[in-house]
């Protein structure tokens, strides 16, 4: 049966997972700080990872990646969602210490920017999810001017959901 872990789950407990958050809340099966290292979690463990609005949270991005591929089997998934930079939810947050862009991953595997560690993930997608769903009326009416809107107008893209896959 394959290992799926919910990390920071908070109180949204998933069925099949092992719900891990540094709160006893109800339903965290574990307790963990993600922020101090190393987890308490065996080497490869998990075949599946999700963590929802966790990433942006911990101080040392690196160091969360390294430990999440060490808890992680060769092929894992793992979905990662976190607020666009340039959307008022990355930063309004006092809690927040990092922002994300579509290519922050590329710096765990894809070309010459990952020599900071030796953790490899491949992105296998990222999906960017539009505030009010102002990609749908764009796409539709104004579709060669989307790219622009995205990279010139704050509080378009709301969030960014990674899929990453590791590579071991």
């Amino acid at each position: 049966m394959p290992w799926k872990l919910n990390m920071g789950s908070g109180r949204d407990i998933r069925q099949g997972y092992v719900n891990a958050d540094r709160k006893p809340l109800k339903g965290v099966d574990v307790l963990c700080d993600f922020s101090r290292f190393p987890w308490p979690f065996r080497d490869d463990a998990f075949d599946e990872v999700i963590a929802v609005h966790v990433i942006e949270h911990l101080p040392d991005t690196i160091r969360a990646m390294e430990e999440l591929h060490r808890v992680t089997r060769s092929g894992a998934r793992t979905m990662i969602e976190v607020p666009h930079y340039k959307h008022s939810n990355a930063y309004k947050d006092p809690t927040h210490v990092r922002f994300f862009t579509e290519e922050t991953f590329d710096y765990f595997g894809r070309d010459d920017r990952s020599y900071y560690t030796d953790a490899r993930f491949d992105v296998a997608s990222v999906e960017k999810v539009h505030e009010y769903h102002i990609d749908k009326y764009v796409k539709r009416w104004f579709p060669r001017i989307l790219p622009w809107v995205e990279r010139y107008l704050d509080n378009t893209v709301e969030k960014l959901i990674f899929t990453l896959v590791t590579r071991k």
